[in-house]
């Protein structure tokens, strides 16, 4: 039986690991941006970043994917990347279904 402190690291390590990914997947974006102020950059990034760590659970298991700290990892490195990419999509797709999005 593995003791309650190493379970509890693996747990800690991985949740680390999401946002790391999720970070490194954020600044790589940046490279595929072009034309941005330092104000822009650090919004994609926290964008990315934010979507990342928010979102993983919800699309590992969406996908039926094996949640195992690897595909964690990896999920959170794309939606980080892409994150600039896939929000404007769905404001686009909720915009096509009625919804304006203020207040």
């Amino acid at each position: 039986m593995a003791e309650p402190a190493s379970t509890a690291a693996a747990a800690l390590v991985a949740k680390y690991g999401v946002a790391v990914a999720g970070f490194a997947g954020a600044c790589v974006s940046l490279t595929l941006l072009q034309g941005l102020t330092r104000k822009q950059a650090f919004w994609a990034v926290a964008t990315g970043f934010l979507s990342a760590i928010f979102t993983t659970p919800l699309a590992v298991h969406q996908f039926g994917l094996p949640p195992d700290s690897d595909t964690q990892n990896g999920v959170a490195f794309l939606i980080g990347l892409l994150a600039m990419n896939i929000i404007p999509g769905l404001k686009a797709l909720a915009g096509k279904f009625g919804a304006t999005g203020s207040a």
